[in-house]
């Protein structure tokens, strides 16, 4: 059975969205990073705040860790049909190819670049749990033209 929230609140996503990319955006300037959003429509999901704050977090620190000093990160909301996704895009070097398939494994970390240094790892498979437990789910894929977007998606909460 999957698991679920035990009680949810209708989240407005463009709000939390702009917090969250606006705390990006002072943590990317030391190294000239723009961090931009793109939430023309706005989209209502129900579930946990706190951890979708978390989640978005999460995404954007991994998106910051691996863009180039002066590169740029791309957050975008759109909604597909019932369905509401949060795109996080950078211009780094991408995922390689033999760890495509390990990024969601817990304490599984690629090198920053620059730095070399690793995460603990468990950015990724957190943001997959809060993903599931949204009726979500999370895809990270290389870009075209360079870098990775990763993509989570929640069902939306029907307009009213």
């Amino acid at each position: 059975s999957r698991r679920s929230l035990e009680r949810t609140e209708p989240v407005v996503l463009r709000a939390l969205l702009e917090e969250r990319v606006a705390s990006a955006q002072a943590s990317g300037a030391p190294r000239g990073i723009t961090v931009t959003l793109d939430a023309a429509q706005d989209a209502t999901v129900d579930g946990d705040a706190l951890l979708l704050h978390r989640a978005v977090g999460n995404l954007l620190d991994n998106a910051l860790d691996f863009s180039p000093q002066g590169g740029a990160v791309e957050v975008a909301l759109t909604q597909r049909g019932r369905f509401a996704d949060i795109s996080v895009r950078d211009h780094g070097p991408g995922i390689p190819d033999y760890a495509e398939q390990k990024v969601f494994e817990k304490f599984y970390s690629l090198a920053r670049p620059g730095s070399q240094r690793k995460s603990t790892g468990l950015g990724l498979p957190f943001v997959r749990e809060i993903a599931t437990l949204h009726q979500g789910r999370i895809t990270l894929r290389n870009a075209d033209g360079g870098g990775a977007v990763a993509v989570l998606s929640m069902p939306a909460a029907p307009q009213t």
